[in-house]
């Protein structure tokens, strides 16, 4: 028997409906994680896997890696990959435990490069903030975030072990992040990276560089190191107009 058709996947199909019904979740809106899920309908996590997955079959919802689960747009779903969510927030939709080890969090003098990319005098103090990023226990990359300090110098006394660095700056220093730009590149683990990320020096690493936005002004640059196996990139991109 196909584990989608099983009798525990219809009910749990039948009940994830109930629960989109009763929520009143539109098009485009996120699904609780799957541990959520499990929990308040009273199965097995690899059953509700099951179950999303028919109902991603069916047309229903749609899964994005690192993501989650989304009730599915029917008319654009152009947009979605365009959604701004922080490590934490994609994390814990997923039903996953997002920590941190901090290894960096102090204040210092921006670097030319950094002072530029902040649009800062030279040699402003700038926040650093490096961190190993886990999920459930098990280290997913390393974070490296420089801040301007004059806009983010209460987060320094945020606990970002267990937090969220978007969702403190938002609360302690009325930083809203709004807008980012990144680029991505494929390259080999460093010794040191590889021993905080459980690799071989050599290993597949992906390097993504990011500048954030708030308030129009760019207020944060950060450098973010994944294992190759734990991150994958995924796009939806349209035509406005054919050839």
């Amino acid at each position: 028997m196909d584990a989608t058709t099983s009798p525990a996947v219809a009910i749990a199909v039948a009940q994830t409906l109930e629960l989109i019904d009763r929520g009143g979740q539109g098009e485009g809106s996120r699904l609780p994680g799957e541990r959520a899920l499990a929990e308040s309908i009273g199965v097995s996590r690899t059953t509700i896997r099951a179950a999303l997955q028919r109902l991603e079959e069916d047309g229903v919802i749609e899964g994005h890696p690192q993501r989650g689960w989304y009730v599915r747009r029917h008319e654009s779903v152009s947009d979605r990959s365009s959604e701004l969510e922080s490590f934490s927030e994609v994390a814990r939709a997923r039903g996953f435990t997002p920590t941190s080890d901090i290894l960096t969090a102090t204040t210092r003098r921006a670097s030319i490069d950094e002072a530029e990319s902040l649009d800062l005098p030279p040699a402003a103090p700038v926040i650093e903030l490096t961190r190993l990023r886990r999920v459930d226990g098990i280290p997913i990359c390393i974070d490296r975030t420089v801040m301007v300090e004059s806009a983010c110098a209460g987060v320094l006394e945020a606990d970002l072990v267990t937090g969220s660095l978007y969702e403190e700056l938002q609360s302690r220093c009325g930083v809203a992040i709004t807008r980012s730009a990144s680029t991505l590149q494929a390259r080999a683990a460093t010794e040191s990276e590889a021993r905080l990320l459980d690799l071989s020096t050599g290993d597949p690493v992906l390097e993504i560089a990011t500048k954030s936005s708030a308030g129009g002004s760019i207020v944060l640059v950060s450098d973010v190191v994944y294992r190759g196996d734990s991150y994958r990139f995924q796009a939806e991109l349209h035509r406005s107009r054919p050839f």
